[in-house]
């Protein structure tokens, strides 16, 4: 159920999964491709929106300079961070204390209200070295 207590759609459902299941995340595109190879009737157009859903429910989390999302691991408000694999592609989520306690110290500094930020690191995972 989403949070509003209405059900959720069998396609979003099928989408979310699809989206947990997967080692790396996945564009729109591969999302429609791989629920239609899985029998999921659904439009492109509907995976676009319903990713934006669930982007916009914290649901979902998009890798930064693409159009691929992630699961978010922790559904609870606070920061969330990712280092991804260049090679193949993998992703995980990560908290910091001292990286919370770095970005403390940047908005004392600066004196700025920070609304949000991303952070996002890359590099190489264990398999691909």
């Amino acid at each position: 159920m989403r949070r509003d207590r209405r059900p959720i759609t069998r396609p979003r459902r099928a989408l979310l999964e699809l989206i947990e299941r997967s080692p790396k995340p996945l564009g729109p595109r591969e999302l429609h491709r791989e629920l239609r190879r899985a029998g999921v009737r659904i439009d492109r157009v509907s995976v676009y929106r319903n990713v934006a859903a669930l982007l916009e429910l914290g649901l979902l989390h998009r890798v930064l300079g693409s159009t691929a999302v992630r699961p978010c691991v922790e559904r609870a408000q606070k920061c969330h961070h990712a280092i991804v694999c260049t090679a193949c592609g993998s992703a995980r989520e990560f908290h910091s204390v001292a990286l919370e306690k770095a970005l403390g110290d940047v908005r004392r500094s600066t004196r700025y209200r920070v609304l949000g930020h991303l952070l996002e690191l890359r590099g190489l995972c264990e398999s691909c070295r």
